[in-house]
């Protein structure tokens, strides 16, 4: 395939689209969090439609994110001109790492419990405060003795949601899947709308969008959690960016094309 090195409009409008993209992603769970219109427990989790839902989880889910990255990287070495895939690799590096230190200080800082973790609180199966006092390899021995020995009193739910429960035992706010997704997004975005890939970045707004409706859906994270996460990610991808720009001819030696 053909890369093409040059924008197909005036790159000082890229900005501009980016900041669009980033605002749709960031309307549904604003308007939800506004609303106070939680989306658990409003999916019956035992069905097809809950399979599907899980199914976009899982490609955000450690390990299996790094393929979901991993693949969008390759997707760019593909069609993007070698510096410009190259820097993509760096910001996109950039910014998810400090994405991960980020979320995890949030977490410990708001400390706030997941909504699967209020509703079996709420229903008396476990205490919250208890259970986040305990380490995380502690909170899932108790998930799993849980669904154990008291299934009966748990929401019906497929195999891989109640494995997913009994896994994801961490804090909630924020979200780190929604986190991850729209970096992901966001920054693949920067490099494949300056070469005219608009179908890419209509697919990876898609999967990142769906991401936050999948951590909600599955009771997962509320959603200020997703709102707050989508906020985070474009300060988060344009630092990646800037520094990229900045590392990149300095750590690669290459020649950066005039459209970056």
């Amino acid at each position: 395939m053909q890369h093409t090195l040059a924008p197909r409009f005036d790159r000082r409008i890229r900005p501009l689209l980016l900041l669009i993209l980033w605002l749709l992603l960031l309307v549904p769970a604003t308007v939800l969090t506004l609303a106070q219109l939680p989306l658990f427990p409003w999916l019956p989790l035992d069905g097809v439609i809950a399979e599907l839902v899980y199914a976009i989880t899982f490609t955000g889910t450690a390990p299996w994110g790094a393929i979901s990255a991993a693949a969008v990287i390759v997707l760019a070495f593909i069609r993007l001109s070698h510096p410009q895939a190259i820097k993509f690799l760096l910001a996109l590096a950039l910014s998810l790492g400090s994405s991960l230190w980020l979320n995890e200080s949030l977490k410990t800082h708001f400390n706030e419990p997941r909504p699967n973790v209020l509703f079996l609180s709420k229903h008396k199966l476990l205490d919250r405060d208890d259970f986040y006092r305990l380490h995380k390899s502690e909170r899932r021995e108790l998930m799993t003795a849980l669904f154990a020995n008291d299934a009966s009193a748990l929401p019906p739910m497929s195999p891989h949601v109640a494995n997913h429960w009994q896994q994801e035992v961490g804090l909630s706010f924020p979200s780190g899947h929604t986190l991850f997704a729209t970096i992901l997004a966001l920054t693949a975005s920067w490099f494949f709308i300056a070469s005219g890939h608009w179908g890419t970045c209509v697919f990876l707004a898609v999967w990142a969008l769906s991401m936050g409706g999948s951590r909600m859906l599955l009771g997962m994270h509320h959603s200020q959690d997703v709102m707050a996460a989508t906020a985070l990610a474009l300060p988060l991808c344009l630092l990646g960016i800037l520094l990229a720009s900045w590392l990149g001819p300095r750590l690669f030696r290459t020649r950066q094309p005039q459209s970056d």
